[in-house]
């Protein structure tokens, strides 16, 4: 397999996103948000309606948008025309009254669109228990339609932000021996409440390859192995939404809906490219989380199963007494252990070893002092750090993405709404 990145690690907010066949974008300020011209409404739409798939939010408070989201793919079938998404009102605990504001969207989008409301998702994020500006959403929907292009993307990932800092966009093409060539891009909000229990906030994943006869099974072994490995703060959102699109418009098929041309390898190529536009997604999330001056890749080694593994590296990537160690540049690798200790796998900790970058700071038994200067020098001069376990109790591996706690962080949330 060949894999191009269009984007290869490269900042997102310098590049190019590029939306799959079958796609168009746009987004403008319509006055959710109090900055002028500060970009809050974003519309993707499709140029007829494709197979989509969505996991939404476990928590118990739910946004008017999951609760009209589920029912309407229920009624579509899964096909989907068009996603609308306003940032700075979250449309969550505004009762019945926030339901039928999301369905009056719904259905004044799909009438300019010319298709059924069920076709038609839109999603909120931002402040919790405040209701929509309504009419000057609805009135932004003919601009907004109009100015839907192949280049819009861009904009579409400025206009769905909250506290981020930076938009978040993912491209990969993807050339395979075994079918046609395909892109996938990716597209994500997300800077605090961040710690997803199905999904995560806001992340939509869009594709001209088709995908199997089992989208939602294909989506969710992919949330366990990204969206679910990613916390800035321990927080999971009432509007948590992944979003699966494909418009199967594969080159080389004879029809747009069309598998020709497409083997079972191709389909394990296409999740094998979602799922690492899906990590990318959250290594991008992790490094803007609020406050954040540091990405932190958790790497877990020698546990009985993945899940295993998964959940060790989550458990030490929550704990804020390893994120405000980080921040402080101080290599305390017990915080890493004794967080791995409480996970609840079993493990001998007299037969783990840990490490930060590359330095060993705790192995057979005992820690290593003399190695804790270059695990200090490791923390001070990168971006990027790793913290790492090995539990010595099997032979599988996860990765978990997160950030360092600072005291912006209690800043930016202390502030939110004043």
């Amino acid at each position: 397999m060949e894999i191009q990145t269009s984007q290869a690690k490269t900042r997102v907010s310098d590049a190019r996103p590029v939306l799959p066949t079958g796609f168009k974008a746009a987004a403008l300020h319509c006055g959710i948000r109090a900055k002028k011209n500060k970009l809050d409404l974003g519309l993707i739409v499709a140029d007829r309606a494709y197979p989509a798939s969505a996991l939404f939010t476990a928590n118990q408070l739910q946004g008017a948008h999951v609760i009209v989201g589920r029912e309407s793919l229920a009624k579509s079938g899964g096909k989907v025309r068009a996603i609308l998404v306003n940032s700075g009102n979250a449309n969550c605990s505004t009762g019945i009254e926030g339901i039928e504001d999301n369905r009056r969207v719904q259905r004044a989008l799909a009438e300019l669109i010319g298709c059924a409301p069920e076709e038609v998702l839109f999603m909120s994020t931002g402040v919790i228990g405040a209701r929509l500006p309504l009419e000057r959403i609805l009135d932004a929907l003919p601009t907004l339609l109009a100015n839907a292009s192949e280049r819009g993307l861009g904009d579409f990932s400025t206009a769905i932000m909250t506290t981020d800092l930076v938009p978040k966009v993912r491209t990969l093409a993807v050339e395979d021996k075994n079918g046609p060539p395909f892109r996938v891009t990716g597209v994500a909000k997300g800077s605090g409440m961040i710690h997803p229990n199905m999904a995560t906030m806001l992340a939509y994943v869009l594709t001209d390859g088709p995908a199997d006869d089992h989208p939602r099974e294909m989506q969710k072994r992919i949330a366990d192995r990204s969206f679910h490995r990613l916390t800035v703060d321990g927080d999971t959102s009432p509007n948590d939404t992944f979003f699966l699109w494909s418009s199967q418009h594969a080159e080389g098929s004879t029809h747009p809906k069309s598998r020709a041309g497409w083997t079972d390898s191709h389909d394990d190529v296409l999740e094998r490219a979602v799922l690492e536009v899906s990590q990318e997604l959250c290594r991008c999330i992790a490094a803007d989380g609020e406050g954040a001056t540091r990405l932190v890749t958790v790497q877990v080694h020698g546990a009985p199963d993945e899940a295993a593994a998964a959940l060790v590296a989550r458990t030490i990537a929550t704990s804020p007494l390893t994120k405000t160690a980080v921040h402080g540049r101080d290599p305390n690798w017990g915080r890493i252990l004794a967080a791995a200790g409480r996970s609840g796998v079993t493990f001998d900790t007299d037969k783990a070893r840990v490490w930060i970058g590359e330095a060993d700071v705790f192995s057979g038994g005992k820690p290593h002092p003399e190695n804790e200067p270059t695990a200090h020098l490791h923390l001070l001069n990168n971006h990027e750090v790793v913290l790492g376990i090995d539990l010595a109790a099997g032979t599988s591996s996860a990765e978990a993405w997160t950030c360092d706690y600072s005291a912006d962080y209690v800043r930016i949330n202390a502030d939110y709404r004043s």
